[in-house]
C-alpha cells in the first residue's frame, strides 16, 4: 500500500503542467523588532484571475550557508511553478549563514525563531492575500532549514498546522562544533538539548500537527532522521516518512520539495 501511494505521488508530481499565467516574486526587507534589523525575504505569489482570492501559505527555510535568492535559482527553482500549480503562496526568509532558526541566548541579533514564527507570519498576513489560519499555513525546509521547520513549527504550533523537513539536521549535537552552533547556544553542552529537534520530539505528541519527514538514502543525516521517525512511531505521532535515493545536495531537495508541496496541498485541501 505504501509503495502504491508513493508511486501515485511520483506520477502526480512529475506530470507535465502547462501554465498560462506566472507567479510573481516580491523582494522585501521585513523589519524584525526582536533582532533590530531588516530581514531580506522573498514572497512568491501565485497568479490568479479571481478577484479577492486568498491562498494558503508555506514558509520555506533554506539550509546552512544558503539564502532566498539561491533557493529560487538552485535549491528549489520550481517554487514559482508550484505556486501556480497548487495556488500556494511561498515565503522565503533569509535565515542567515548559520542561524539554525533559533533564538540565540548569546547573539541578540539572531532571534530567528521569533522572527519566522511570529513577526514574519504577522507581516505576511497583513500585507498579502493569505488564508490566515493554522490549517492553511505550513513550514518546510532542508538541512539546517529542516531543523528550523520542525523546531520553529513546534515552538509555534498555534501558527503552523503542517511541517515538512527534507534531509533535516534533526540532531545537531554531534555537529555543534563543525557548524558553529556553539557560538549561538553557548559552550555549555547541557543546554544544547533545548534547541535540538530530537530532544524536543516528545512535544509533537501534543502539538496536533501534521508532519512529513523525508531523507535521501546517501545523506549523512539519514540515521538521525530514522531515529526521529522511530521515536514518532513509538509514541504514536501521526507522520509521513519517506526515504528515496539521493544525497545531501541540490538535486535531492529540489526533487523532494515536489513531494512535500504536493503533501502540503493535500493537507490544505482536506475536508474539515
Amino acid at each position: 500500500m505504501k509503495q502504491s501511494i508513493i508511486a501515485l505521488w511520483l506520477a502526480l508530481v512529475l506530470m507535465p503542467v502547462v501554465y498560462v499565467k506566472a507567479a510573481t516574486v516580491d523582494t522585501l526587507a521585513v523589519f524584525s523588532n526582536a533582532m533590530g534589523k531588516p530581514v531580506r525575504t522573498l514572497v512568491v505569489v501565485p497568479a490568479t484571475s479571481k478577484t479577492g482570492q486568498r491562498f494558503p501559505t508555506v514558509y520555506v527555510l533554506h539550509g546552512y550557508s544558503g539564502n532566498p535568492d539561491r533557493t529560487l535559482k538552485a535549491d528549489i527553482p520550481s517554487l514559482p511553478q508550484m505556486a501556480d500549480q497548487y495556488g500556494i503562496l511561498f515565503v522565503i526568509p533569509d535565515g542567515g549563514f548559520d542561524s539554525w532558526y533559533i533564538n540565540s541566548p548569546v547573539k541578540k541579533d539572531s532571534q530567528y525563531e521569533t522572527f519566522v514564527g511570529g513577526e514574519l507570519v504577522n507581516y505576511v498576513d497583513q500585507h498579502y492575500p493569505t488564508i490566515a489560519t493554522r490549517d492553511q499555513r505550513g513550514l518546510m525546509g532542508w538541512s539546517m532549514g529542516g531543523h528550523g521547520a520542525l523546531y520553529v513549527g513546534l515552538k509555534h504550533a498555534g501558527s503552523f498546522g503542517a511541517l515538512g523537513s527534507m534531509c533535516g539536521a534533526v540532531d545537531f549535537k554531534p555537529f555543534v562544533m563543525d557548524f558553529g552552533i556553539d557560538k549561538l547556544v553557548g559552550a555549555d553542552s547541557t543546554k544544547w538539548k533545548y534547541y535540538n529537534v530530537l530532544d524536543n520530539a516528545r512535544y509533537f505528541v501534543f502539538s496536533q500537527q501534521q508532519l512529513m519527514i523525508t531523507c535521501g538514502t546517501a545523506d549523512p543525516f539519514l540515521a538521525y532522521n530514522r531515529r526521529l521517525h522511530e521515536y514518532l512511531d513509538k509514541h504514536h505521532v501521526a507522520h509521513t516518512y519517506m526515504e528515496t535515493e539521493g544525497a545531501h545536495d541540490h538535486a535531492y531537495w529540489s526533487k523532494a520539495a515536489k513531494y512535500q508541496v504536493l503533501w502540503f496541498n493535500l493537507f490544505f485541501t482536506a475536508p474539515r
